[in-house]
């Protein structure tokens, strides 16, 4: 987890851990003015604290429901839960306090589920090159050139109804599989495979420009996948070709007119410049004995 997204987890967890200081402590050894300043100090670090940025050309995978939602029910579930247990471990005595305690904290734990997938969509995003892409997730940068993959496949992925946005979180967070699914149920990915084992999955979504990308490709000389038809293959060929071509001697410029001309020309100019010397030391010759 890189710096941006532990200063987004903390823009979440301080919030929420104020907020039920002020709800426990109104209730049992603070005013009701302290635990509401407690709230209200939560709510205004959660609106202050500076958000993450996206790059200029990246896109990030979208969630259902969105972040402000993600995290409205991030709050709304550990805020109740988080102090019903403290106060009913608090209150009660022995074995019933302890798994009071138990029992409530085990669903309000739901609370970090729901706001590391909003840490996640708003740190994760991809970006591509003419040579390569750029992977950031959870603030964690990756650098792929085309040079560094080894194949390029399309899978058609299916994700369980209402689960899509829980995807991203639990697929490919490790070094191995990096994932930049979002909550789209039914999505056609892109599965990049670097030479050194590692996936990078990134849906047709995630992707502003394919062709371009299929182009640097094989420019690279990857092996395009299996789902392009020739056809599209000739075609990204053509473009390519077009597009890089090595620059061609103009031979027009350099070989227009005939050898004799250009002499003609030179041999013209060198004749004149004696001339206009000698004319013109006649004309100081012709001063000078006027002034004597």
């Amino acid at each position: 987890m890189g710096r941006s997204a532990k200063l987004e987890l903390l823009r979440r967890i301080v919030p929420l851990f104020l907020a039920v200081l002020g709800i426990v402590g109104a209730t049992t050894f603070m005013t009701l003015l302290s635990g509401a300043l407690c709230i209200a100090a939560g709510i205004g670090m959660y609106c202050a604290l500076p958000q993450s940025k996206m790059p200029n050309g990246a896109v990030r995978p979208v969630i259902q429901p969105s972040v402000l939602v993600t995290d409205a029910i991030g709050f709304g579930v550990g805020v109740p839960l988080f102090s019903a247990s403290l106060l009913g471990a608090g209150m009660s005595t022995g074995v019933a306090g302890f798994w009071l305690f138990f029992i409530l904290m085990l669903p309000a734990s739901l609370s970090i589920v729901f706001f590391m997938v909003a840490v996640r969509s708003e740190t994760s995003w991809v970006r591509f090159f003419g040579n390569g892409f750029e992977v950031t997730q959870l603030g964690l940068t990756a650098r792929v050139r085309y040079t560094d993959l080894n194949a390029m496949r399309i899978r058609q992925v299916h994700l369980a109804r209402g689960l899509g946005w829980l995807s991203g979180l639990f697929d490919g967070n490790g070094r191995k599989r990096v994932s930049m699914l979002g909550s789209s149920e039914d999505s056609k990915t892109f599965v990049f495979i670097a030479n050194s084992g590692t996936e990078f999955l990134v849906p047709s979504e995630g992707i502003p420009d394919l062709q371009r990308v299929l182009i640097g490709m094989d420019r690279a000389g990857v092996e395009l996948p299996e789902g392009i038809s020739e056809r599209e293959r000739k075609k990204i060929r053509r473009v390519r070709e077009r597009m890089y071509r090595k620059p061609e001697d103009d031979e027009t410029v350099t070989g227009c007119g005939t050898g004799s001309g250009v002499g003609k020309e030179t041999g013209t100019g060198s004749d004149t410049v004696p001339l206009d010397v000698a004319r013109i030391a006649e004309t100081v010759r012709k001063y000078r004995e006027q002034q004597v």
